[in-house]
């Protein structure tokens, strides 16, 4: 249907330059601007959208204005998507886009034999290459195209007669000649027979448009050979070539003969011989020839008034003469005829921008009738078409002044604003002063297009210098521009916030309107100057809405907690409480709330909780009771620890002040109206279902859910999440970054983190990411034997920012080093053996030294553990026990103690298996060593630690008889505490083997540890992992046991593990426990 829509307007279009125009395509409608007379300038662009303003649109624009052929983008598209663009381009606009065209070509080009496109459509595109079609390229940029598809169409054979007849209407059209019309015959003669009449006068006319009497001559000459009677159309053509000729002589020749074959001088021919007439500068006789002449159709005027305008001085007085004799109802409209627009057009690509102002002058205004009408249409394609053209900007601000002085545009110089906005933002400014002179009011977000300009091209002294031409407009700057598009490209100022805010007082905004911003800012992504916020507040005293900085003191307490700078974060609530606008509002009581949200960490971390408390209470600040008790039941939720609650509960009610009034959305009911930063995963996931069933924005939503995903572990659904945010174009937020960073990481994805984590400090360059995350990239890094990368990393941070370190992030810490060891192995294995007969040094070892130095940790047993395992993996047990031995006595830590003697008395009994991993160990090396590394912890932990220690090793490595004997010796001490708290710490690592053999190993002896507890553990670990069949196992198993008989409590707590996974329990079961 599209394709029989475009071919159908090849005959007609023709027609259609010259009738009524009926546009229905408003210039809403084009893309560019939608305004009605209740509107003003509609600038409401996204950010992001205006990212190809300046120097890259403009760099754009002209190379699509230069005619680049390579200009179109690298997006592949069939060709069938390239027709369908090309089809509702010239159905809205009645033009055909070179640029589309080009693609067009360079598509089929690519192929050898061109498919997906059919000869009727390569004919219709030869026959646009017309000026009418597109007025924006000179003659010889149409014919290149025109020459381009002609190669095409002869892939797909040999032309028709239909086709060279375009070839020649597109020749007389651009005013181009044709060299050799001889060959040209003879081409069409050897596929089609002689020419013929019609063809010859095609050729006549091509001569005679181009001026090329010469030739003319000839082809006449020759049409008298082949008795081809002259017809009117011939002699016309003659009349043309004589008049761009300026023969004035030859045209009254032409005339004369006409008169002689018995041909009526009707108005062509009159059009003609005005045409003459005003080449030759006869402008009276041409005005006479208008004037006695009554009954010029649009087409004869259209082609007098081209005569008009190619002249060098343009006669207005002709113009305006012309003008009046079209026919009304052409000129009736809410836009420019489009013969006239695109003749306008043409003229301002050919630098005649001042000649269009003078027809568009001439023109009437059209009449506005109803109310709903587009006031905004008239010429403002044209516009467009001046900043394409690289009109002068006065000359275009001009153009618009006068379309408004006239009534033809009331809009004019919005449309221009918004354009300059849009493709010239470096002289937009001087288009605000002429709105602003015309008594248009301005408004802050026509500047943010510009804010984002000089950001760009001076930097934040550039954007401060546009805050003072703002002002000198009278046009303050709001809120959003302030929080949207000032101060986020003020990195650099708010450094130093004080010396920020006096330069944007000095700009024209007012401390009152930025001091709350910058302060959020300052928490959001200054987290460390806490000192700089008093400062503030100190040096001016203004009230402020305390309230907006919530969110953003909720999320410094994060930092706070993990930095223990509890104090100054009170400080900091005092400061902004004691300037608070609504005093009466319980603004403490709200905070602490929302830092207690349920996904935050204080919510779990009362401890923390109650340092915070303690030093809001310390400077008496004062909350609302119906806070206190939301506060104090979040707490219990977390913890049972009744002597901590009962301080919390009583600082809480120190604090109490009756008059404060919690806000209307923190109900007591629990807590609060929840906000899905609020909700927990299985809310949150309930909450997207309902957003997506309703078809409402879940942008927000999957934000958190994929941040608290990545957190937990999720990382399936995460990816899928992720996947989701991508294809609905989500906006990356630091925090959402940093989560997808985090989930490469787990993932294992070294290209994608990296790539994550480079785009993370590109956009947001300010954002510290959490010190467990970058540990967590410098171990994957070391994963892929980068150990060098990850410590160059690791040393940037610290030199930039004070690194907390500590137990926050020994987990971290002990991955990166367990990579290492592994990292380390591998590449000694890798080794040659001449290159390791001398021992290289424990990287493992170095590498802890260099994190300690940095300040990420301190030496600790668990992070001790992987220098040992290092040995270990190498397959180097000597060292390894000497290095065992060497840490004990340095750092008093025992890493690995449990794995070493485990390992020990599995060699010390022979185990073949362990013995091919250790080259050079014997079972008597093994039993030696056993000896050193006992008699090292015992020196260290004492003898009953290590016979605890010991005794656990058996169970898992030894002999039953071997523990036995171990546990009949009366000399064999134990610390029965210690060995409880292994035996929980087995159960909850699922050694179930090990702790039943402790249990049978202990049966009777009653000084060690009970053998019914160790079951009782196993159960209450298998009861918290709600893992039933393994507790049904385990039971099968001591009932296989002739000489255990299992306690009734036992029974009653397996028997309610099974009755909450509703699974039928087994009568056996139900027998022994007296269940009914």
């Amino acid at each position: 249907m599209q394709r029989a829509r475009l071919l159908s307007g090849v005959c007609l279009r023709w027609q259609r330059m010259l009738q009524l125009p009926t546009r229905t395509a408003t210039w809403g409608s084009q893309g560019f601007l939608k305004t009605t007379t209740s509107s003003r300038l509609n600038l409401d662009i996204p950010q992001r959208n205006l990212s190809f303003g300046s120097a890259a649109w403009n760099a754009a624009d002209r190379r699509s204005r230069a005619r680049n052929p390579k200009s179109s983008p690298a997006r592949p598209v069939d060709v069938e998507q390239l027709w369908t663009q090309l089809d509702s381009y010239y159905k809205q606009n009645s033009l055909i886009s070179f640029e589309q065209c080009q693609r067009f070509v360079e598509h089929l080009q690519q192929s050898h034999n061109p498919e997906g496109v059919t000869v009727e459509q390569l004919h219709f595109l030869l026959g646009s290459c017309v000026p009418e079609l597109l007025p924006a390229q000179s003659s010889q940029e149409r014919l290149q195209l025109f020459q381009s598809l002609w190669a095409q169409l002869l892939k797909l054979g040999q032309p028709t007669l239909a086709h060279y007849h375009t070839q020649l209407e597109v020749l007389r059209q651009n005013r181009l000649p044709l060299p050799d019309h001889r060959s040209l015959l003879a081409e069409i003669a050897v596929y089609h027979g002689p020419a013929d009449a019609s063809l010859y006068s095609a050729l006549l006319a091509v001569a005679c448009s181009a001026g090329n009497m010469r030739q003319a001559t000839e082809l006449l000459a020759e049409m008298r050979e082949r008795s081809f009677a002259l017809t009117e159309h011939n002699f016309h053509s003659l009349l043309l070539g004589h008049a761009r000729n300026g023969d004035l002589t030859g045209t009254e020749s032409v005339l004369s003969s006409m008169r002689a074959a018995g041909m009526p001088l009707g108005t062509s021919t009159q059009a003609l011989r005005f045409e003459a007439l005003v080449a030759n500068g006869q402008l009276d006789q041409a005005k006479d020839v208008v004037q006695s002449e009554t009954d010029f159709t649009a087409a004869q005027l259209l082609q007098m008034l081209r005569a008009v305008l190619a002249a060098k001085e343009v006669d207005m007085e002709l113009v305006q003469l012309l003008v009046k004799k079209l026919p009304r109802d052409f000129l009736t409209g809410l836009d420019l005829p489009l013969a006239l627009r695109n003749l306008c057009i043409q003229l301002a690509h050919n630098d005649r921008a001042e000649v269009v102002l003078q027809l568009v002058a001439a023109l009437p205004a059209p009449k506005f009738e109803a109310s709903n009408q587009n006031v905004d249409e008239y010429a403002a394609q044209l516009l467009l078409e001046f900043f394409r053209a690289s009109v002068p900007l006065n000359l275009t601000l001009q153009f618009a002044k006068e379309l408004v002085q006239r009534g033809q545009n009331p809009w004019a110089l919005h449309i221009v604003t918004e354009l300059a906005l849009r493709r010239l933002p470096s002289a937009s400014l001087n288009c605000l002063e002429e709105l602003s002179a015309a008594g248009q009011e301005l408004r802050p977000h026509y500047f943010w297009p510009l804010i984002l300009h000089y950001h760009r091209r001076e930097g934040e002294s550039g954007m401060l210098r546009l805050v003072g031409e703002m002002k000198r407009l009278k046009v303050e700057c709001d809120e959003e521009t302030l929080r949207s598009y000032l101060l986020p490209n003020l990195k650099h100022s708010l450094a130093q916030p004080l010396e920020a805010l006096k330069a944007l007082e000095t700009a024209g905004v007012r401390p009152s309107q930025t001091l709350v911003l910058v302060i959020e800012s300052i928490l959001l992504n200054h987290q460390q100057q806490m000192n700089d916020v008093l400062e503030l507040l100190k040096r001016y005293p203004t009230r402020i809405q305390v309230s907006s900085l919530i969110q953003p003191l909720s999320s410094l307490a994060v930092n706070a907690r993990a930095t223990k700078r509890f104090e100054q974060f009170a400080q900091v609530v005092q400061a902004l409480q004691q300037r608070s606008l609504q005093p009466q509002d319980d603004f403490v009581g709200s905070l602490l709330l929302q830092m207690c949200g349920p996904q935050s960490r204080l919510s779990q971390d009362v401890p923390s909780l109650a340092r915070f408390v303690h030093e809001l209470r310390r400077l008496k600040l004062q909350l609302s009771p119906s806070a206190a008790e939301s506060i104090l039941s979040l707490a219990r939720q977390a913890t049972q620890d009744h002597e901590l609650l009962q301080a919390l509960g009583k600082a809480l009610q120190n604090m109490h002040n009756p008059q404060l009034v919690l806000a209307a959305d923190l109900t007591a009911n629990g807590g609060f109206i929840k906000h899905p930063r609020d909700m927990s995963l299985d809310e949150l996931e309930c909450h997207l279902v309902e957003l997506e069933a309703k078809q409402l924005n879940p942008r927000g939503v999957l934000r958190r859910l994929l941040q608290l995903s990545v957190r937990s572990g999720r990382l399936e659904r995460a990816q899928q999440l992720l996947a989701k945010c991508q294809a609905l174009k989500v906006q990356h937020s630091a925090g959402m970054l940093a989560s997808i960073l985090d989930l490469h990481i787990k993932l294992k994805d070294l290209p994608r983190a990296q790539e994550s984590l480079k785009r993370l400090q590109s956009v947001y360059p300010a954002f510290q990411i959490d010190e467990h995350k970058l540990i967590d990239f410098a171990a994957l890094l070391v994963h892929y034997e980068q150990l060098e990368v990850a410590k160059q990393m690791l040393q940037q941070r610290s030199e930039r920012h004070k690194i907390v370190g500590g137990d926050y992030v020994i987990k971290n810490v002990w991955q990166l080093l367990t990579n290492v060891a592994q990292m380390s192995a591998k590449v000694n294995s890798n080794q040659k053996p001449d290159e390791t007969e001398a021992k290289r040094p424990n990287l493992t070892y170095e590498t802890l030294e260099y994190l300690r130095k940095l300040g990420y940790c301190q030496m600790h047993n668990a992070l001790l553990g992987p220098v040992v395992r290092e040995w270990l993996l190498r397959g180097d047990l000597e060292s390894a026990v000497a290095e065992f031995q060497r840490l004990a006595t340095t750092h008093r830590h025992t890493p690995l103690q449990f794995e070493i003697l485990s390992l020990l008395v599995r060699l010390g009994n022979g185990d073949q298996e362990e013995l091919a991993r250790y080259p050079g160990a014997t079972a008597e090396s093994a039993q030696k060593y056993l000896g050193t590394v006992t008699a090292t912890v015992s020196k260290i932990h004492g003898a009953a630690n290590m016979n605890s220690a010991l005794l656990l090793a058996l169970a898992e490595s030894g002999t039953e008889s071997q523990l036995r004997r171990l546990i009949i010796n009366p000399e064999f001490r134990l610390n029965h505490e210690l060995l409880v708290k292994n035996c929980e710490h087995l159960g909850q690592e699922g050694a179930v083997r090990t702790l039943l053999r402790l249990a049978r190993g202990v049966r009777g002896v009653q000084r060690t540890i009970d053998e019914q507890r160790i079951y009782d553990l196993l159960l209450a670990q298998f009861s918290r992992a709600n893992d039933f069949e393994a507790a049904l196992d385990l039971f099968e198993r001591l009932e296989a046991d002739d000489e255990l008989k299992v306690s009734q409590e036992f029974l009653r707590n397996l028997v309610q593990l099974l009755q909450v996974n509703n699974v039928e329990i087994p009568s056996g079961i139900a027998l022994r426990a007296q269940i009914r």
